[in-house]
Order: structure tokens, then C-alpha cells, then sequence
């Protein structure tokens, strides 16, 4: 497929075909039949439909899986996943492993990055909870530069307090954030909480100290929707 005017975005899988293995048959080219949201910026957030028989098994997606695509801006109909970027359930585990130990390198190959969020098990992708303000999906979305898609926009905010939360399952833990919000606007701030989790004691330490600035992505116009942009945090 000829995408004339590229940019980078992303697919929401909303509902996906089940790879066929089942009763021990082999298929060896299966069709992968997906529906879900396209987001990118500078397009409005589109329902699309996929089907072919590209998609390599050990990256067969579920549903609550974000992937990936190469979005035509004048069409966001016509996409292309990008199945190069999408770990297989080692590589994600992997590379996760090396984040926490603090051995991440910088990615020199040209690709972006793959979302990377750390995932409570009570907020997995099955769950459609809302945490602030926003689905997993939604923060994932958000965090990979699909925020204006979803009504949010960059903004600066003081740490004002921070709480844990049990339990978690994060190294660093799991905090509630109170914070003091400067209008992205201009106008009147106004305060707010947001939680997120740590991958170690000394990244919470650093930054929730109180009076520390963190950058953050906002809603103005639900205040309660607003997340720690950790791609500026970095």
C-alpha cells in the first residue's frame, strides 16, 4: 500500500481473530483480522479494520494491545503496522529487565519507541478502569505522542505532596501525586492528583520531592485527566 503522506501513529486493538491452532492443526499463513482506533497526530482518532495474513505469531496481538502503524495523514484509513517494532512477548520481557537494571542504550537504529508503560496488574490492558482520568490504553496512547489526539496537551506542575499506594507490584512503588497544575492556557492553575509507578527508590525519591516542577500532560477541560509525561521526564 502507497502511504503518500506518512506519519507515525497508532493502533488501539479493540477486537482481534484468534490464531487457529487449535486441535493441533498447523497453519502456517493464517488471516489476522483486526478492529481498533488509529491515532496519530494531526488526525482525528479513526475506527478501522485490518485483515492479512502478515502478522508473525509470536506478535499475534489481543485485544488492549497498542501497536505501532504508518498512518496517511490525508487518509487515516490507509495504515501500514509496523510489525518490526512490535517485541515478542521475550523481547518485551527482556527489555523491560533491562530498564529496571538500568541498562537501557540508546536506540540508534532510527525506529521510535516502542509505549512503554509499567502495568499494575489490576490495571492490565483487560481492564477498562480509569486511572488518571484515562484508560491504560488511553495513557499508553498519550505517552508513545498520540496526547493531542486524546484532548491533551503538555503543561508543567509543582509536587505539592506524595502518597503510596498498596499494595504494588512496582519496585519503586505506586504513588499518588498531588499537584499544583500551571494552566497550559495561561489562566488560573488549579490542583490535582495523578498516580504512577517506579521502577526504583530513587527515581520516586528524586521525583516526588516536594516542591520539584514535573512535566505533565493535561486535560483543560477535565482537570481530572492528567498524567506525568515521562518522555519530557527523561
Amino acid at each position: 500500500m502507497r502511504i503518500t503522506n506518512p506519519v507515525d501513529g497508532w493502533l488501539q486493538v479493540v477486537a482481534c481473530s484468534t490464531f487457529p491452532d487449535a486441535a493441533g492443526e498447523m497453519v502456517l499463513h493464517p488471516r489476522c483480522d483486526i478492529d481498533g482506533i488509529i491515532t496519530a497526530e494531526r488526525v482525528a482518532a479513526t475506527a478501522v479494520r485490518y485483515s492479512g495474513y502478515d502478522v508473525p505469531k509470536p506478535k499475534w496481538p489481543r485485544p488492549g494491545t497498542v501497536l505501532p502503524v504508518t498512518v496517511d495523514l490525508a487518509d487515516p484509513t490507509r495504515f501500514r503496522i509496523e510489525w518490526d517494532l512490535v517485541p515478542t512477548g521475550r523481547e518485551a520481557a527482556e527489555r523491560l529487565a533491562e530498564h529496571l537494571r538500568g541498562e537501557q542504550q540508546a536506540d540508534t537504529s532510527g525506529h521510535r519507541p516502542f509505549p512503554r508503560v509499567w502495568r499494575e496488574v489490576e490495571h492490565s490492558a483487560s481492564s477498562s478502569a480509569l486511572v488518571n482520568g484515562l484508560t491504560p490504553q488511553q495513557m499508553e496512547i498519550a505517552l508513545a505522542g498520540g496526547a493531542a489526539a486524546l484532548g491533551l496537551v503538555p503543561t508543567t506542575a509543582k509536587v505539592l505532596t506524595a502518597h503510596e499506594v498498596q499494595p504494588s507490584s512496582a519496585p519503586g512503588g505506586t504513588w499518588d501525586i498531588a499537584l499544583a497544575v500551571n494552566d497550559p492556557n495561561g489562566g488560573t492553575g488549579w490542583e490535582a492528583v495523578t498516580r504512577m509507578s517506579f521502577s526504583s527508590s530513587s527515581r520516586r525519591e528524586n521525583r516526588t520531592a516536594v516542591g520539584n516542577e514535573l512535566p505533565v500532560l493535561v486535560d483543560p477541560d477535565n482537570r481530572k485527566r492528567i498524567i506525568v509525561d515521562v518522555v519530557r521526564l527523561a
